[in-house]
């Protein structure tokens, strides 16, 4: 059974054993219009992105724009999340999109709302919202696909304060 959207509207931050530090710390990132550090992939690299199984890798084709894209590869055991943690604002909206290809691939926050599509022909716009807690100062965002249905891509992710607010 392939599992749909969750409901939830406030992610918590990721646990201390977290593998990762924010990437975006700095005050004067948080509320810019993109957060996400390498959204295209265009550095030729996954990182800062971390990617979980078989590692998430950069290929030149199918992109969605640019000359990069991810390439996830999953397997009957691995979703091959990739993601990245960064520093939010509490009690804030922010905005998650994203263009994804393949069957059954999902972009969400950790601990909060995800929304998925299930077999686009090429790639896809999936967008959603999320609103931090009260003392929340980082999120996870990330992109998988699920469990033996074939490899994924994504590209362009971007992530900002809903609105265009910037900081306050």
């Amino acid at each position: 059974m392939i599992p749909g959207s969750s409901a939830a509207t406030a992610p918590v931050a990721p646990s201390p054993s977290a593998s990762t530090a924010p990437t975006s710390a700095a005050p004067s990132a948080v509320g810019t219009s993109d957060m996400l550090t390498n959204p295209g992939f265009e550095s030729g690299a996954v990182s800062p992105w971390n990617c979980t199984g078989t590692p998430g890798s950069i290929v030149s084709s199918p992109v969605h724009s640019g000359s990069k894209a991810l390439k996830g590869t999953v397997s009957s055991s691995d979703t091959a999340q990739c993601d990245q943690t960064v520093a939010v604002r509490p009690d804030t909206t922010y905005s998650l999109s994203g263009w994804v290809r393949g069957s059954y691939v999902y972009l969400g926050v950790n601990g909060g709302t995800s929304t998925w599509t299930d077999s686009p022909a090429g790639y896809s716009l999936l967008t959603v919202s999320f609103t931090t807690g009260p003392s929340q100062t980082s999120a996870t965002i990330y992109v998988h696909g699920w469990y033996a249905q074939g490899d994924y891509h994504a590209d362009d992710i971007t992530l900002g304060v809903s609105g265009g607010g910037g900081p306050t």
